[in-house]
Parts: structure tokens; C-alpha cells; sequence
């Protein structure tokens, strides 16, 4: 299924759409139609959930009307050695599975009441 980014994902800001692979309950891959450039996708069911709103223009510019009709994924980085690979789970990816519009969203820690982990993140590894 063929997504038009209406908002950029972090690194792939000239891509304009991307075809999305499921490869199981948990894990997708979506793969960039003009650059091929591919990221792969871990479901934001597979982890515990973040309690989080959408903004008014978000959700405009991705034509949500219900959130039955959206899947959010995490885009998590695959390592050879399982320990490096790394997941951001304060920018996911959501795609509106009915206009097929998709787009990355920046969660404010603030507003999600962990403020204090911005002091401990630029030291974790």
C-alpha cells in the first residue's frame, strides 16, 4: 500500500511517498517510491503505549478523521549486534489508512509529563 508523506520523516525530508510491506504482526517496512531508501517499522502496540494527542493540524494535514483508521509505528534501527540498535519512541510515524496520507510527529516531553528525561537521554548510548 502507497503512503504520500504530508509531513517529513527525519532523513528521508525529499521523499514524497512510501510503500508500506507488513512482514508480521509486529513489524513493517516501508520503502521510499523515489530514493528505495527503506525503514523498518515495529508497531506501536508491540511495546507499552504512550497516552499522547495529536495536534489540530496534524491531524489535518493527514485527513484523520477517526483513529480507527490509523496505524502508528516506531522506526527502529537494526544493528548486526542486537544490543546497538536503537528505537525512537518520542517521533513515531503515523499513517492514516484511509486518505493513505502519512507523516512523523515530534512528541513534547513536557507535555508528556517526562521532562526529566531530557537530562538523562544525551547519556544513554
Amino acid at each position: 500500500m502507497k503512503f504520500e508523506v504530508v509531513i517529513p520523516i527525519d532523513g528521508c525530508e525529499n521523499e514524497k511517498e512510501f510503500e508500506l510491506s507488513k512482514l508480521d504482526d509486529f513489524f513493517s517496512v516501508i520503502k521510499g517510491i523515489e530514493t528505495g531508501v527503506a525503514l523498518r517499522l515495529m508497531s506501536f502496540g508491540a511495546l507499552k503505549s504512550l497516552a499522547f494527542e495529536l495536534p489540530e493540524d496534524f491531524k489535518s494535514k493527514l485527513e484523520i478523521e477517526s483513529i480507527e483508521d490509523i496505524s502508528i509505528f516506531y522506526i527502529f534501527v537494526l544493528q548486526s549486534h542486537v544490543s546497538d540498535s536503537s528505537m525512537d519512541i518520542f517521533s513515531p510515524v503515523i499513517m492514516n489508512n484511509k486518505s493513505l496520507k502519512m507523516g512523523q510527529i515530534h512528541l513534547n516531553l513536557s507535555e508528556l509529563g517526562l521532562e526529566s528525561l531530557n537530562a538523562i537521554l544525551p547519556n544513554l548510548k
